[in-house]
């Protein structure tokens, strides 16, 4: 009996050890806006980063209200070289409304890597459209041309 006990006490510690080796690797492999070396401080991802920081930091403070649109006041000189019409946040990330034509948004659609969501481009993208969203890559690490047909309705 102590010998089954053993081996199972063996393996559970084994399971332990490599779960724990698993997440060292993993979170070892995660580039973050902390690291200087990733291509997050560069163009546009840093300036939807500066943006959304200042952003929360006034709705923290209870200078903002709402959470619908991101003002001028808080856009950081990148965003504002895409001439946007609006501002506005997606699952944690930045989407740069350029135009409106016919009831679709066109614009930038700015994937931060520290969101759970990440848009998916492909030839046939309008199969993987999420929320409404269309996605075709452009220049930049975590940037996307997008178009937006309609927004879902949502039952209460």
């Amino acid at each position: 009996m102590n010998e089954t006990f053993s081996t199972f006490a063996t393996l559970r510690r084994m399971t332990v050890v490599s779960m724990g080796a698993l997440l060292v690797f993993l979170c070892s492999c995660m580039q973050g806006p902390a690291d200087p070396g990733s291509t997050f401080h560069q163009g546009l991802q840093r300036d939807a980063w500066s943006t959304l920081s200042a952003y929360n930091t006034a709705l923290l403070a209870h200078r903002e209200k709402t959470r619908t649109e991101v003002p001028p006041a808080y856009w950081d000189q990148g965003i504002h070289q895409l001439h946007p019409v609006k501002v506005y946040t997606h699952r944690g990330n930045l989407v740069v409304v350029q135009s409106v034509t016919e009831g679709a948004e066109h614009g930038k659609y700015i994937d931060l890597p520290v969101t759970s969501f990440h848009p998916v481009s492909a030839w046939f993208s309008h199969k993987h459209a999420v929320d409404g969203f269309v996605f075709r890559p452009a220049c930049g690490t975590g940037v996307f041309n997008y178009t937006r047909t309609a927004a879902p309705v949502y039952s209460k």
